[in-house]
């Protein structure tokens, strides 16, 4: 009874077990009937793009079909064409070699002309000699006619020139030729004595002279060797009583046009040349620096006075120095050229502007100062002329300045009035710690009044001053 209970239970436990199994196997084949369901429906899918795939492969195939047939068209057509264009080619060809004929034909006529253009070259060529030859004769001749023609004109302004000198010589001597011969009117050539002369004139000056010389005495004095007028003379003298220190002469201004052969007629040339001064000339022009320093440079005094430097030829005795000196630079050009404060003698002579160079120097106190005034103002009037422009347009003027205008400004710094020159151009101050006891002082009043030539003129003679004067 109780086995097949057993049996029961265990029927009980397999057949779920069987029931799962085929369940899980009707779900498998059923897995597998939709997988072959898929596929099925793919491959038909598949089938469905290959047969339009085709039908799009045979459109394609009847389009390429039509491309061939359209192609072999145009083939045909250019085989027709190229058939054209090789009977072109064959025409051109043809036309070619009978250009080429043609060229070989004008290549042989060009060769033709240059060898005749080469034979006419040298022929021109030839003919170009001969020209020039002929060019090269004819200058020839023609130069030799110039000489000729020359030589005759020189005969004859030979002849003319012998005729003319003959003439001369039964006649003598032009005023001219005098004039320049003669060494009161043209300063062209001087006595070789000089110096010993004028030395010898100073020893009896020194010799023979009172403690206190006049006014009359240095006008007595005066002569003339380089200088315009007798202002050589008076220095001398001057010198001669006072002595000499340092033998330094500064001279502001130079003129040598009265000289055909350049000879300065300066009041320190003198001294220079027949003294053995040394001194320093300022002048503004540079022909007339060269004029001056050609002189120098010959003369037989001063001509060892050389120097060379850099190449550069100068003369250091005297300096020829080329400068506009004016108020502003009088001090530093004193200074550059030579560091002397207290120079023997100090000549100025600018012709216009000389009253304000004076007033404004302070860098030397000369012992001598000379300076150009205008006589026509007699004593009456302490002028200057300031305006440089205005120089010498009424009259012909001996300064720009009056004498007492000189003689306050010199008188103010230290200096007397000794005397003028015979010719009333210039004035001589000697600074008063020298001239004390040694010269008679002098008013620029006394000056004119013991005048030898000055005191004497008409009182036409006299002037006055209009507004290009300054009073001072």
């Amino acid at each position: 009874m109780f086995k097949p209970i057993q049996r029961f239970v265990r029927w009980g436990k397999v057949v779920p077990t069987l029931i799962e199994q085929q369940r899980v196997l009707i779900d498998t084949q059923t897995a597998q009937t939709e997988q072959l369901n898929h596929i099925t429906a793919s491959l038909h899918a598949h089938d469905i793009e290959q047969n339009k795939q085709t039908e799009q492969l045979f459109h394609i195939g009847a389009f390429l079909e039509a491309q061939d047939i359209e192609q072999n068209k145009q083939t045909e057509q250019l085989l027709h064409i190229g058939a054209f264009l090789e009977a072109q080619r064959l025409e051109l060809n043809k036309q070619t070699e009978q250009l080429l004929h043609i060229g070989a034909f004008l290549e042989a006529q060009r060769l033709e002309l240059n060898k005749q253009t080469e034979q006419l070259l040298h022929i021109g060529a030839f003919l170009e000699a001969q020209r020039l030859e002929l060019n090269k004769q004819t200058e020839q001749l023609l130069h030799l006619g110039v000489l000729l023609e020359a030589q005759r004109l020189e005969l004859a302004q030979l002849e003319s020139h012998l005729k003319s000198m003959e003439e001369r010589w039964d006649q003598g001597f032009s005023v001219g030729q005098l004039a320049m011969l003669t060494p009161r009117l043209r300063r062209n050539f001087l006595p070789s004595d000089d110096a010993a002369i004028q030395k010898h004139i100073m020893a009896i000056w020194r010799a023979g002279s009172a403690s206190t010389i006049t006014y009359k005495d240095l006008l007595e004095s005066g002569f003339r060797v380089f200088s315009q007028n007798d202002e050589d003379g008076v220095l001398l003298r001057i010198f001669s009583h006072i002595g000499q220190t340092n033998q330094y002469v500064v001279e502001i201004g130079s003129n040598c046009s009265d000289s055909d052969l350049g000879i300065p007629e300066n009041l320190s040339t003198n001294l220079i040349v027949n003294h053995g001064w040394h001194g320093t000339i300022f002048e503004i022009d540079q022909t007339e620096c060269d004029r001056i320093r050609y002189f120098f440079a010959r003369d037989y005094a001063t001509k060892h006075f050389h120097l060379t430097k850099n190449g550069q030829h100068s003369y250091f005795s005297p300096l020829i120095i080329q400068l506009a000196i004016s108020p502003e630079n009088i001090d530093q050009a004193l200074r550059d050229a030579h560091d002397e404060p207290e120079p023997d003698l100090m000549v100025i002579d600018i012709d216009s502007g000389d009253y304000s160079v004076v007033r404004s120097m302070s860098a030397v106190r000369p012992r001598v100062i000379v300076v150009e005034f205008e006589k026509r103002f007699r004593d009456r009037h302490s002028v200057v002329q300031f305006d440089r422009a205005q120089f010498s347009k009424r009259w012909p003027q001996s300064g720009a300045a009056s004498l007492p205008a000189w003689e306050k400004l010199l008188t103010s710094r230290g200096y007397t009035l000794c005397a003028i020159g015979t010719c009333g151009f210039n004035a001589f101050f000697i600074r008063s710690d020298i001239a004390a006891d040694k010269f008679a002082p002098l008013t620029s009043g006394a000056a004119f009044d013991a005048h030898p030539m000055l005191s004497k003129v008409s009182e036409d003679f006299w002037v006055s001053p209009d507004e290009t004067w300054q009073p001072v």
